[in-house]
């Protein structure tokens, strides 16, 4: 539960810098990190001026991050044929319809639509009769005589089953008692997974992400492409964790930036407390603390309190380690990075495009997914600039 609490809790993610309800100060100073009031051009200004402010509370060295030797197995981040297949599976089973099927006999898991009367003594007892009923063999949602006497009914013919209600029954005119029921298996739903062919890709290959795509070879080498795409993000990311360990391995730090922390602290709280407003009543929770141990599985909010200071230090050493590779390597952020992400972001939180994030939580967000961009630059650096000691896949 503490993983989910850190992805959506800090605004680091973005998700938090969205829904956060606290206002940031815009009367950001020169000497303060915070985010202030800035253009998505103005953004690469800020760089180094907060590596150095940056460098009063931590020091890193070239020889820290530059060509450090890592061991990342690469085979885990190469793609196979058999990769390819399994998602061209994954695709078809997404689009899997339902066929009913008049014949055969059914067997446990199987979904059958039914019609069943039970009697007592001869006469139908009330609620014990139903008609074109669906309903999954040894779900154990009928009583077991009757989830068991589903088994091996042959479709289309008419059983009666005999049945005895527990002892401990709800209803205490059927508990213990001995019943037939008459039962019809209509039919059997099947899910059916599609064929690969090329009139199935033209049809549904934008339906899936893939437009463009109108036969089977085109479809595989698209999904191959977004595969080894994807593959060779998490390379980078995996070259970028295992130098960022090296550089931490031994750092000392000397202090946080006070004001920078207090407004990440102030956002994880601000978050929480709005979670808590939004869905404290649909857990039956009436108050803060309570929320806190029962949904996120701290033991009281001094627990959740040190864990938001652990990891809103962990955010901001990182964010300090990050600036500081880049002013002192020159890597930068252009205007246009910044606004292509934002109309990212805009598309997936739903809003019409970047400006209507601006107009609604300020020009802050220009700071905001500058660093966002900033990091991901970064990443790239340190994973172009490292060595490689072992690599298993060729």
């Amino acid at each position: 539960m503490k993983r989910r609490f850190m992805g959506i809790m800090l605004a680091a993610t973005l998700a938090a810098s969205l829904v956060a309800c606290s206002s940031k100060d815009s009367s950001t100073t020169a000497t303060s990190t915070v985010n202030s009031e800035i253009t998505a051009e103005e953004y690469a200004d800020t760089i180094v001026a907060n590596a150095n402010i940056y460098k009063n509370y931590v020091t890193i060295n070239s020889e820290d991050y530059l060509n450090r030797e890592i061991d990342v197995d690469t085979s885990s981040y190469t793609v196979s044929d058999d990769d390819v297949n399994s998602q061209l599976e994954t695709l078809l089973e997404q689009l899997t319809e339902t066929e009913n099927v008049y014949e055969g006999e059914t067997k446990e898991g199987d979904v059958i639509n039914l019609d069943y009367s039970g009697s007592l003594d001869g006469v139908a007892f009330s609620g014990g009769t139903a008609t074109s009923y669906t309903y999954t063999v040894g779900s154990g949602a009928f009583i077991d005589d009757l989830d068991q006497g589903l088994i091996g009914l042959t479709v289309g013919q008419t059983y009666d089953i005999p049945c005895t209600f527990p002892s401990d029954y709800s209803s205490t005119d059927l508990a213990g008692k001995s019943v037939i029921f008459t039962v019809t298996v209509n039919y059997i739903e099947k899910d059916v997974v599609p064929e690969l062919t090329d009139d199935w890709v033209a049809t549904n290959a934008s339906t899936l992400g893939y437009d463009g795509c109108t036969t089977v070879e085109e479809l595989t080498a698209a999904v191959r492409a977004s595969l080894e795409t994807t593959a060779a993000s998490n390379l980078v990311s995996a070259k970028y964790s295992a130098v960022y360990a090296l550089i931490t391995e031994n750092l000392e730090v000397n202090d946080y930036p006070a004001d920078e922390l207090q407004q990440l602290l102030d956002t994880l709280n601000d978050n929480i407390q709005s979670e808590f407003d939004t869905y404290g009543s649909y857990y039956g929770i009436t108050d803060l603390e309570t929320y806190i141990t029962t949904v996120y599985g701290f033991e009281s909010t001094d627990a959740f309190n040190e864990y938001a200071d652990e990891y809103a230090k962990s955010y901001l050493l990182e964010k300090m380690i990050v600036t500081i590779i880049a002013a002192d390597n020159d890597i930068t952020v252009t205007a246009d990075e910044i606004n292509t992400t934002g109309e990212e972001l805009a598309s997936y939180y739903g809003y019409d495009n970047y400006d209507a994030i601006l107009s609604e939580y300020g020009n802050e967000m220009n700071a905001e997914i500058g660093y966002q961009c900033l990091y991901t630059n970064v990443t790239n650096f340190l994973a172009d600039n490292s060595v490689l000691t072992t690599t298993t896949a060729e």
